[in-house]
């Protein structure tokens, strides 16, 4: 072999370039003779890469002798030297001697690859080795000087980095020993503390972490002679939560439970580089079964098709613009080939261990030997590989920066041209051409099954830690202001980083959703808002296969849920809670059904038949109930329910439970208690339950009567119970089946303070003291509420009863005056006692909905007879309060009546709290006055006010009209 000088090849029409002048001022006689003789190479060079000339000129005294060396020669002394540098007692003298031999080790590097010594192949083996002894060294000093200050359970003369117990494992092209120029380094650290390293007493987590924020430090501290490495940990298992060292225990639970097809990748080329090899190989030895699996399973297949089907397939490259071009991770690059092999090594390497190789090319080799690819396509393809390499090493070489993208000018391509040995331009940028599209044939052989998950957006790649340009790309084109922080969110999804993407099935089926999951986001006219909302949801999302396979499978789900999460974050949180509730949705006939109540109490019916005791009972009730109030809202939402038909199926689900659940409870109570023989006994409903106007979020108003026999004093069951006390535990075992928290939630909330007495009479009445109470001592606004109070349920012959019991009470004589003043009284402390508390607040508001009802109730108590409509809700009592002439503006009140009922609908579906102003959304406004029939939400809120006024001068007038 010959000294590298007189080898060097001269550079093209360049060759005649001097050497710069703070070169040649810093060199004695023979130490210019050395450079004169290679100058038709070096001129070239240092005109052109400004690095490489301020690398000659502080180091042109080594590089003169280096010159005149064997470059391996040359290179085995500066590595010793750095190998060498770890016995030093000075960080400082550790962190100089590690710069000037990766600065000596660049030059010497460079020169020999561009002045065709070397081979791109020889330079990335050589760069690996640079950093593979400096690692080592540092971790020496960090050693010794532990053991210099006692920290050791070892003697102080064996404190070196092979005996740390700490294993550093070099990933990605390091590990591969095939390190681009100016490249990071990518390393993980595990340590061992089985080993007997430290006193038994000591924290090994905080000593290793420590060890190892040092040893980035002393790698990459850019200091006066410059820095060693870039050095990256975040390809550590979970890096947002972990410490930069973690225990080998640790990190083999996470690949086992956690660890993605990425990972597995990456663990391909993984190579303890540094510390403790023998333990590093111990862990590579236990970390086998997850990166080589003797069987693939579903998922995981799933999980690679669908990475090689996010990745766009372009076929016709030969066009591809040079200018721009990133040879890394563009259409043709190094990535492409990296993936064709790293794909077919997990594929296959679990039954084949002799894919289990590191180096790329190795890896086509073995491939070959495999009969997975041709001798053909290996050839091309490590021809394509070196060349490629090539191409990005001079990239880097010009000013040490790690770029992967060619120059914008063709000036620049020129300059790169040179640095290849190439005659022009024109030729360069031929064989580039032609390499990609090489690249890119092969790749599209293999990628090319199944349809594109992108489809026609682009790129979508979210695997490892880097950004994929034609992916940032892509997200731009969808309109995401950060694509960087967008694609940095989806890979943390991919990671495992939130509960609800943990489990390997849940991650396949998000690979398969994200292509339509930001299609659906680009559509929704914001996207940046529809992301922020989507990756809010998910991290609050407890489980997630069942909800992606969902919306994976069927895009107007996606579409709901957004609109849920922009409009309707009430229902959003429901699907968080209780991701079934939205099994309904995806049912063809769900928009039919959903306003039928025949359909809604089958559904409730054949899911209660098959509890298998009353405790299931009790928790299948909440379930279909949840499950049914959602689909009830999400078709209030979506606009397939009215307001008003919304009111009638919540009413009829809240009956229908409320009926199979009395019907359980009075069986179940039966067994201890038996029956009172001759007793029936029913539920009156009072509010929006009677007038079938129930919202999202009602409570259940009713009261428990009953009626016995003269003379039965107590039930026949193993323990008695008299009258009073029988139907008042019964009442309290109802009142537990409904809103008893179990591990499926609370049903409905119960409201029994409509009973006689109010809280202070007994949970259960008999219609007798019922009668005698209404008569003799109710209040007037218990009358009121008998005006639209309805009997649910009821042994047969009771409602009847109950009925006539009531038309009695409303049709005693009435002194009119006091009635209107107790009306008026009443509105005026529910003024005092509870005021609005938000514009929208359409309840109590002057001019709100307490007061048209309190109109309809009052008409129903004064003029029930002529109005002809016992017990109807108050929207039909205004209608006709206006066909009878008693108040003209009936009809329009019950138009306002209808707009406010639409409004407190929705508000009740929509928002958790609807009375705090955060959740009034811009998209929630819009869907208010779209369902209220409005162009915008701003005519909608002017008119809201109008309509108020409306209902405060028609309720004076009537009152006026009512006191006779």
């Amino acid at each position: 072999m010959s000294a590298l000088g007189p080898a060097l090849r001269a550079l093209g029409a360049r060759s005649d370039v001097a050497l710069p002048q703070d070169l040649t001022d810093v060199l004695a006689a023979i130490e210019r003779a050395a450079f004169d003789g290679a100058v038709g190479t070096l001129g070239p060079i240092f005109a052109t890469a400004p690095y490489l000339q301020d690398l000659a000129v502080r180091h042109a005294q080594w590089f003169a002798g280096a010159l005149q060396a064997e470059p391996e020669t040359a290179f085995s002394a500066l590595i010793d030297d750095m190998r060498d540098a770890g016995a030093c007692d000075d960080e400082a003298e550790l962190a100089r001697r590690l710069r000037v031999g990766k600065a000596r080790g660049a030059l010497l590097s460079a020169v020999a690859e561009i002045g065709g010594v070397w081979t791109s192949r020889d330079t990335t083996r050589c760069m690996s080795d640079i950093a593979d002894a400096a690692l080592e060294a540092a971790l020496d000093f960090l050693m010794a000087e532990a053991g210099r200050e006692g920290k050791l359970a070892q003697p102080a003369e064996q404190a070196r980095a092979a005996n740390s117990g700490l294993a550093i494992f070099a990933l990605g092209k390091h590990g591969g020993q095939e390190l681009n120029y100016s490249s990071d380094i990518d390393i993980v650290a595990f340590y061992d503390p089985m080993v007997a390293v430290l006193p038994e007493d000591a924290d090994h987590n905080k000593f290793y972490v420590r060890i190892i924020r040092r040893l980035v430090s002393i790698m990459q501290d850019r200091t006066a002679d410059g820095y060693v490495f870039r050095t990256d940990v975040r390809l550590r298992p979970d890096p947002g939560s972990t410490p930069v060292a973690i225990s080998f225990d640790a990190a083999l639970s996470y690949y086992e439970s956690r660890g993605q097809n990425w990972e597995r990748a990456a663990w391909i080329k993984a190579r303890p580089c540094a510390g403790d090899i023998g333990v590093g190989n111990q862990f590579l030895k236990e970390l086998a079964p997850f990166i080589w699996r003797k069987h693939l399973d579903f998922a995981m297949i799933a999980d690679i098709q669908a990475m090689k089907r996010q990745i766009n397939i372009h076929r016709k490259v030969g066009e591809q613009r040079v200018l721009g071009h990133n040879v890394k991770l563009g259409r043709g690059g190094i990535r492409e080939i990296e993936f064709f092999v790293q794909t077919q090594q997990l594929i296959a390497g679990g039954r084949d261990p002799h894919l289990r190789v590191r180096p790329t090319v190795k890896a086509l080799a073995a491939l070959v030997e495999g009969k997975w690819i041709s001798a053909e396509a290996a050839t091309d393809l490590e021809e394509t590989y070196w060349f490629l390499r090539a191409v990005e090493n001079r990239l880097q070489m010009l000013r040490d920066e790690q770029t992967h993208v060619m120059p914008e000018t063709e000036e620049g391509v020129a300059e790169i041209a040179l640095l290849m040995g190439c005659e022009n331009r024109e030729t360069f940028e031929a064989d580039y051409r032609a390499a990609l599209a090489r690249v890119s044939d092969y790749y599209a052989e293999l990628f090319s099954e199944g349809e594109s998950l992108s489809g026609d957006l682009g790129n979508l790649v979210f695997t490892g830690s880097d950004d994929d340009p034609d992916t940032l790309e892509t997200l731009a084109n969808l309109g995401f202001s950060d694509p960087a922080s967008v694609s940095a969110t989806i890979r943390k999804w991919h990671y495992g980083g939130y509960a609800a993407t943990r489990a390997s099935k849940a991650r396949e089926h998000l690979t398969e959703l994200i292509p339509g999951l930001l299609k659906t986001f680009a559509d929704s006219g914001n996207p940046d808002i529809a992301f922020t909302r989507f990756n809010d949801f998910l991290t609050r999302l407890p489980a997630g296969v069942q909800m992606f396979a969902l919306l994976r499978n069927h895009a107007q789900l996606r579409q709901l849920l957004l609109d849920f999460m922009s409009s309707a974050p009430r229902l959003a949180e429901a699907v968080i809670h209780r991701a079934h509730v939205v099994d309904g949705l995806i049912d063809p006939s769900f928009a039919g059904d959903i306003a039928t109540s025949e359909t809604l109490v089958a559904s409730v019916d054949a899911f209660l038949a098959e509890a298998r005791s009353f405790e299931d009972l009790i928790d299948r009730a909440r379930i279909i109930g949840q499950e049914q109030k959602f689909l009830i809202a999400a078709g209030l939402v979506g606009g397939a329910l009215s307001a008003q038909q919304a009111g009638r199926q919540f009413t009829a689900l809240a009956e229908t439970l409320l009926a199979r659940l009395f019907a359980a409870v009075r069986e179940n109570f039966a067994q201890r208690h038996g029956t009172i023989p001759g007793a029936r006994v029913g539920l009156l409903g009072f509010g929006k339950m009677a007038s079938r106007e129930m919202t999202l979020t009602s409570d259940l108003d009713f009261i428990m009567l009953y009626d016995v026999p003269e003379g039965t004093t107590g039930s026949d069951g193993e323990r008695e119970l008299d009258v009073a006390t029988y139907f008042t535990r019964l009442t309290q075992r109802l009142v537990a089946a409904i809103s008893a928290p179990t591990a499926e939630g609370v049903l409905y909330e119960a409201d029994m303070r409509l009973r006689p007495s109010g809280n202070s009479g007994p949970l259960a009445t008999s219609l007798k003291r019922f009668r005698t109470y209404q008569a003799d001592e109710a209040w007037t606004w218990e009358h009121l509420a008998l005006t639209r109070a309805r009997v649910a349920i009821s042994d047969p012959g009771l409602a009847e009863a109950v009925d006539d019991e009531i038309d009695r009470i409303l049709a005693l004589p009435r002194d009119r005056a006091k009635i209107v003043g107790d009306v008026l009284d009443m509105r005026a402390l529910m003024a005092k006692e509870r005021p609005p508390r938000h514009p929208f607040d359409l309840k109590l508001h002057d001019g709100g909905l307490v007061d048209l009802e309190f109109v309809a109730q009052t008409a129903q108590l004064l003029e029930g007879a002529k109005l002809e409509v016992p017990q109807a809700p108050p929207a039909k009592v205004l209608l006709r309060l206006a066909e009878t002439a008693m108040l003209p503006q009936g009809e329009r009140l019950a138009e306002i009546h209808a707009t406010y009922t639409a409004i407190l609908q929705l508000m009740s579906a929509c928002l958790v709290d609807p009375l705090k102003d955060e959740g009034w959304t811009p998209a929630f406004r819009e869907l208010v006055a779209r369902r209220a029939n409005y162009p915008d939400f701003s005519r909608l809120e002017a008119d809201i006010g109008a309509m108020r006024a409306e209902v405060s001068e028609a309720a004076t007038e009537f009152y006026e009209r009512m006191r006779g």
